[in-house]
């Protein structure tokens, strides 16, 4: 058990932890051998038998990358190593040393309650996209694959720094056979979830993470239409501005700008050109199926979702949490898996098996359903133990015009709540009235959705 003030490879003395998940802690430390003791950040995985290989390779990989990386606004890699005589735990950890970074990441300042202004996101556009083009001209090029708020340091010093590069990969392993589907929902960009990455990957990423520092909302809570985000109404942008945005989040790569340096200078001379002279509802190319494309990605989801659950350590599987995780997980897809049916045939289904979702409908510990109407349909994950809570979730079809959509269109919203108690009771059905998503009595909305 690692504690504070305690001394590892006899120079990295902890102070505070920072974050702690599924084997790994990130602490700030002080580097106690140099001869004015330095803040650093240390990250470490513990190892263990049950781990999945790929979380060791992504690790080893994040520390490989950074030494080789070097950039003003990219923390510097100090160290990397591997302990196992310093703890009281048989497995070994392996721990990465980087530079320490004063300041507070986006995401720690919306959740204080910041607001921030056009001019002040075009200026941490411009500095990301600064970034981004550094590694991408790299050879070969790196993509970070993972851009949100909590990923973007504001520095004391007013910079803006990209950290965290764990999910980082280059275009020598983005090419081969075998790949990690890494991100974060709602900034991970389809081609993404689907094992793809490329430049306009983290261009997604970033126009993703510029609309929640606008709006104050997470991208994935927010409305969608042909998988484009749905955020126009919510903020009040310059034309020229919110189409740039409009073109960076584009669902098809194809469609959106070809590079970081591309994006740059459209920013650069966003005011007057002919960059944004195109309707934004419009396909960027008339060969793009944006129903491959969501089933695609909602796969993947599944992928995701039900990889994290089998390869958690086996302490974690016991858990009540890690039980009710698949039942979030499910529901949460079974909503995507609605919608990109509804986008194919114009109605809902109410056969998990027409939705393709390779699951049985009861498993050990909850049974699976959904249930059609006209205008909406309800995903149920209902709990088969008295100690389990039960989920619901919920897809609606609202004219587009909700969303600055033409009035022969329509799209969809989805929501996923949680049963207030556990036991084996169906819950609720959620609502959406006078343009409001609403769980239903005895529900709560559920957490990262």
């Amino acid at each position: 058990m690692l504690q504070v003030e305690q001394v590892l490879q006899k120079r990295y003395q902890l102070q505070t932890k920072l974050g702690q998940n599924a084997g790994r802690q990130t602490w700030l430390a002080q580097d106690v051998a140099q001869s004015s003791a330095q803040q650093i950040i240390l990250k470490l995985l513990a190892f263990n038998p049950q781990m999945h290989w790929d979380e060791v390779k992504l690790f080893e990989r994040e520390a490989l990358v950074l030494k080789h990386l070097d950039h003003p606004q990219i923390p510097q890699y100090r160290d990397y190593f591997c302990m196992a005589q310093e703890t009281d735990e048989d497995l070994p950890w392996f721990g990465l040393v980087q530079e320490y970074i004063p300041g507070n990441s986006l995401q720690q300042l919306l959740d204080k309650g910041k607001h921030f202004s056009e001019k002040q996101v075009i200026k941490i556009a411009t500095s990301v996209l600064e970034i981004l083009i550094y590694l991408h001209e790299l050879s070969p090029p790196v993509f970070h694959r993972d851009i949100k708020p909590s990923n973007l340091i504001l520095g004391k010093d007013g910079q803006i720094y990209l950290v965290d590069f764990g999910a980082v990969q280059d275009r020598a392993r983005a090419e081969g056979v075998t790949f990690t589907v890494v991100g974060t929902s709602g900034y991970t960009p389809p081609e993404q979830l689907w094992g793809r990455a490329v430049p306009a990957s983290d261009l997604y990423a970033l126009g993703a993470t510029l609309i929640h520092l606008l709006t104050g909302i997470a991208p994935g809570e927010l409305p969608q239409h042909q998988m484009r985000i749905q955020f126009a109404d919510k903020v009040n942008l310059t034309p020229h501005f919110n189409r740039w945005l409009e073109k960076l989040t584009e669902p098809a790569p194809e469609g959106r700008y070809n590079s970081a340096r591309q994006a740059l200078a459209a920013l650069q001379s966003a005011y007057g050109s002919s960059d944004f002279k195109e309707k934004a509802s419009q396909p960027a190319s008339s060969s793009v199926s944006y129903v491959r494309l969501a089933r695609l990605v909602f796969l993947q989801l599944l992928i995701i979702s039900f990889g994290a659950a089998i390869y958690l350590p086996n302490f974690l599987h016991s858990g009540s949490k890690a039980k009710e995780f698949e039942a979030k997980a499910f529901v949460k897809s079974m909503n995507r898996a609605q919608q990109a049916y509804f986008l194919e045939k114009s109605t809902f289904s109410n056969s998990l098996e027409n939705l393709g979702l390779s699951r049985e409908t009861q498993t050990d510990n909850f049974n699976y359903s959904t249930r059609a109407t006209k205008s909406a349909v309800f995903n149920y994950g209902i709990s088969r133990r008295k100690r389990l809570k039960s989920y619901v979730g919920g897809v609606f079809v609202l004219p587009a015009t909700e969303f600055g959509g033409s009035e022969d269109e329509t799209t969809t919203i989805t929501i996923l709540c949680k049963a207030d108690s556990a036991g084996k009771i169906r819950p609720q059905e959620p609502s959406y009235v006078q343009g409001k998503l609403t769980c239903g009595p005895g529900t709560i909305p559920a957490s990262g959705y």
